[in-house]
């Protein structure tokens, strides 16, 4: 057993001499100086050594055709003050990048039926009514049981909860999608709901919703 760890700690100890940094060279102390922090034996080192200089390459090359360079540059920016190990600018990148994509898909599907989706929210939300509560008359009169009311929508912006009951035209698509009824612990994502009926309606039975910006 303590030959087996001797030979791999030497076998590690050479691969981590002879490992091609390549265009990460540069950074290549900086590299072994926290590999060699938080790893104790050579075979750890090699590793963490390894993986960080993968991930600096696959970085260095990350440009995908759908993001814009400024944005990407940006992303990369933000990463590199944030985090130390490429490995973790690289995972913070790559999110970014599916976060951009998630948002433009949604504004592409979400946009132009936006429209239609406010309107039927509107009609479902109008139609709440609860036969508890005691409905009073401006003057103090009794007028009978229950109340009619319209039940609130509430929305994630920028990773903020708001709740609201009317005008909608100043979120962006991406927001107005999160928008979901809370029911004490449960919650009902109606605009996601409403995305899928519009979906099947078109799907199932031909009916033909108009978009915005679309020619008749």
């Amino acid at each position: 057993m303590q030959q087996h760890v001797i030979d791999s700690e030497t076998e590690a100890y050479h691969a981590l001499q002879a490992l091609d940094f390549g265009e990460a060279l540069p950074f290549k102390q900086a590299i072994l100086d926290e590999a060699s922090q938080y790893n104790e034996t050579w075979e750890d080192r090699f590793n963490a050594v390894q993986g960080q200089v993968e991930a600096f390459a696959e970085l260095a090359a990350l440009s995908p055709d759908d993001v814009p360079a400024d944005m990407l540059a940006g992303m990369k920016q933000r990463a590199a003050v944030e985090h130390d190990w490429y490995s973790a600018q690289l995972e913070e990148v790559q999110q970014g990048i599916e976060g951009y994509r998630y948002v433009q898909r949604t504004r592409a599907k979400v946009g132009p039926i936006r429209d239609v989706l406010v309107r039927m929210e509107s009609i479902i939300g109008s139609e709440c009514y609860n036969a508890n509560i005691q409905n009073y008359s401006a003057w103090g009169v009794w007028e009978g049981e229950g109340r009619s009311f319209r039940y609130p929508v509430t929305y994630i912006r920028d990773g903020q909860e708001e709740k609201r009951k009317a005008r909608v035209d100043d979120l962006q698509p991406e927001a107005l999608i999160t928008g979901h009824y809370k029911f004490g612990a449960n919650e009902l994502s109606i605009y996601r709901a409403l995305v899928r009926i519009i979906d099947m309606l078109e799907a199932d039975y031909g009916l033909k919703i108009a978009r915005a910006g679309e020619e008749c």
